[in-house]
């Protein structure tokens, strides 16, 4: 499966889960599905820092920009789950907080297939994007570990807008972006 399908797919069950959060009257099923939910959404973020973004901001005409905003919708995600883990679904602030990140996630992806994975198709051949899903589906299962260089987060520290960023070594800034 080539990268833009594979990461569409991922897109629409993540949306299936969203709506079946929304659906369900029962806290139990609601963060039993959360949790589902956040750690697909983790898992997805993080191949694509590994494997897309870079890939975009180097080789893609208006890649950095593209980068910059993923990265910065990314960590707008993750604040949200961080928040959300705290709350249970019987309290007052979690459907604020849940709704918060089931918009900003369904914005970022709807973004992304409306905007960076035309692109792609357009930039790169279907050999390349067969290359790129399979780098990213290996990513996620644990069959590859990417091992980005200090460089590559550094720049995605500063699109992630992460505070302290410039005094960190590798293993703080692997943290910060959530890349363990």
């Amino acid at each position: 499966m080539d990268a833009v399908d594979f990461l569409t797919k991922e897109h629409e069950e993540a949306k299936a889960l969203f709506e079946r959060i929304e659906a369900s009257a029962d806290p139990a099923e609601k963060e039993r599905l959360l949790a589902e939910v956040m750690a697909a959404l983790r898992a997805h973020t993080k191949i694509e820092e590994e494997v897309l973004y870079p890939v975009i901001r180097e080789q893609m005409k208006g890649g950095s920009k593209m980068f910059e905003e993923a990265m910065q919708e990314h960590q707008e995600a993750k604040k949200a789950m961080k928040e959300l883990e705290s709350l249970s679904p019987t309290e007052k602030d979690w459907q604020d907080h849940f709704e918060i990140l089931m918009h900003g996630v369904l914005h970022h992806a709807k973004e992304e297939e409306a905007e960076m994975f035309p692109k792609m198709r357009e930039t790169f051949s279907q050999e390349r994007l067969d290359e790129l899903g399979e780098k990213l589906e290996a990513d996620e299962t644990g069959q590859i570990v990417v091992d980005l260089p200090v460089e590559e987060l550094k720049e995605q520290a500063k699109a992630s807008d992460i505070e302290g960023r410039s005094s960190m070594d590798k293993g703080e800034l692997e943290e910060a972006l959530g890349h363990r």
